[in-house]
């Protein structure tokens, strides 16, 4: 069923420029004049004969800048600077209640549009070429899939009929296109002289300091009326060491500083501050004794390791994003990704916690937040959501894919990959009225062992980001005793995954807040977010022991220190 939508204009200005990169005026430019022209000729006469007429169809370039260096124990082992243009052309046939999107069958996965490069010289006629040849080849898959699609249901029962996207407002937001421009020399000798500050630890085995700085324009344009340019920039430096046990168990540690710009880095005492203790965690490590037995019981989070564990456990579960139509949905009667879909209006964590997402808010106190935006992917204004208040769930993160209780889009359709968007948190915020210091959570932890008739619970201070892990991969682990309250550090550990339904039993949370500035998606074009999280107490979680064999440790030891 066709719908009209009012339009209205949301135009952003975005005011100053990055100390780190610099703008060009905001003028029509040819890259969005390309695109708004032969968006315009596709509307007016992209026909199959016989055929439907598209009702939507949209057109999005990212123009990428990138920078990436890499040094190890005061050398520069790489430093590239490369240029590219994506270009996705979507084309949708149907209507928004039923179109050929989102449909898995016989082997076919669910594509929208088509995604190709383009040139990157600023070039009219080159530019429309592109989207001519994309534009014509998204038509005719949209057309085979909308017939297979058709096919598809004819005979099956569905229990509900949702629409398969949602009618939005069409906004213009046109910021000023951002170019990539730093001092090279300067940061290539900080991360030689930061790199070399590993040779201050004879322990450690190999090491790195690594810098990227990506700049994207994104244009956007689509038949609904939305003229949107949203220029960004991140910039990432990570740490990270390795070492090796006597016995061969490998231990590694890693620090990323995820911004918005350079100037938005940490100071370069924090940085220098960061390693040197990363490297006397994994000496520590070394000779720390093994974690020799699972463990199932009391945790504390604190910092770094609640906001990963909250960005890995809950976040994903805030997510309204519906399925694909497929056999096994239609099996399974599953809707949505989320565990949390048939909660809404019921409690899914303890009555002292809220949650909401604010894409919005760009930073908390001095800390700048990487997840703000004001317009997503999808070309819709980011809006603040509140998500669990005070325990209970209200409402999820949506995209432009609609589910019977949440029909239109609530700003959060996000991907850094065009044609990917999926219902994704911005800046993830989880408050406490009922915060408490880290003693008290101490204290907090070691009733609840004794409540377990345990000699010991576990803290853990950081976790290792891997993505082969639930939750992460514990680094700084201490036993902490119930009989004097010491703390053991202890390497080895790993953590199974954390049930989402199990943070219902959140005993306690700090009154600190740890903002975890992370980089989700693809790695050629992340998605930036933030969470914002303060200590966490959890009434149960499985770690468990290292496999009994381990390699073998290196049978020389490190050249440069053994010449000293």
């Amino acid at each position: 069923m066709k719908r009209a939508a009012a339009v209205f204009t949301f135009i952003v200005l975005f005011a100053g420029a990055a100390l780190s990169a610099a703008q060009a005026p905001a003028q029509q430019n040819n890259v969005m004049k390309a695109m708004a022209d032969e968006l315009q000729r596709s509307v007016s006469e992209l026909q199959f004969k016989d055929l439907e007429k598209p009702y939507f169809i949209q057109y999005i370039i990212l123009d990428r800048e990138q920078y990436q260096a890499d040094a190890t124990f005061g050398g520069l082992t790489a430093s590239k600077k490369d240029r590219a243009r994506i270009l996705q052309a979507q084309v949708r046939v149907g209507d928004y209640d039923f179109d050929n999107s989102e449909f898995i069958a016989q082997g076919f996965q669910p594509q929208s549009g088509v995604l190709t490069t383009t040139i990157i010289d600023d070039d009219y006629d080159g530019i429309r070429h592109s989207l001519w040849l994309a534009t014509d080849a998204a038509y005719k898959q949209s057309v085979e899939q909308l017939a297979r699609k058709r096919a598809f249901v004819q005979n099956k029962v569905r229990d509900e009929q949702i629409p398969d996207f949602s009618m939005e407002n069409a906004i213009t937001s046109v910021g000023s296109p951002l170019h990539l421009e730093f001092d090279k020399t300067v940061w290539e000798k900080q991360l030689r002289d930061w790199s070399a500050m590993f040779r201050e630890f004879p322990s450690i085995q190999e090491s790195s300091i690594s810098l990227r700085a990506l700049v994207i324009n994104k244009y956007l344009v689509n038949s609904e009326g939305t003229r949107t340019l949203q220029p960004s920039m991140i910039v990432t430096l990570e740490i990270e060491a390795r070492t090796e046990a006597e016995d061969g168990m490998r231990l590694v540690h890693s620090i990323p500083f995820n911004a918005a710009s350079f100037a938005q880095l940490p100071a370069k005492q924090v940085v220098d501050d960061s390693i040197r203790r990363m490297g006397a965690d994994l000496t520590a490590l070394r000779t720390a004794p093994i974690f020799n037995k699972d463990f199932s019981g009391p945790v504390l989070l604190t910092g770094q390791a609640s906001a990963e564990m909250f960005a890995r456990v809950l976040a994903p579960n805030l997510s309204g994003q519906r399925l694909p139509l497929s056999e096994r949905e239609l099996a399974q009667g599953q809707t949505t990704f989320s565990e949390l879909v048939e909660r809404m209006n019921r409690p899914v964590l303890p009555p002292f916690i809220s949650v909401f997402d604010d894409p919005a808010q760009s930073q908390i106190g001095n800390q700048e937040l990487i997840g703000h935006y004001q317009v997503d992917d999808q070309g819709v204004p980011a809006q603040r959501v509140s998500l669990i208040e005070e325990g209970v769930l209200r409402n999820f993160l949506m995209s432009r894919r609609p589910t019977k209780e949440l029909p239109r889009s609530n700003g959060h359709g996000r991907s850094g990959f065009p044609g990917r968007e999926t219902a994704q948190i911005g800046n993830l915020f989880i408050e406490s009225n009922e915060g408490k210091s880290y003693d008290q959570l101490k204290q907090e932890l070691i009733k609840s062992c004794k409540r377990e008739q345990l000699q010991f619970c576990l803290l853990i201070k950081a976790l290792t980001p891997d993505g082969r892990s639930p939750i992460g991969i514990p680094v700084l682990t201490y036993k902490v005793y119930v009989d004097d309250g010491h703390e053991e550090l202890v390497r080895g550990a790993s953590a199974s995954a954390i049930p989402i339904r199990s943070l219902r039993e959140i005993e306690a949370v700090g009154n600190d807040t740890f903002v975890a500035n992370r980089l989700g998606g693809s790695a050629d074009v992340p998605t930036p977010m933030s969470v914002v999280a303060p200590s966490v107490l959890l009434e149960e979680m499985d770690l468990k022991r290292p496999p009994a064999t381990q390699q073998k440790p290196a049978l020389l030891t490190h050249p440069y220190f053994s010449r000293n």
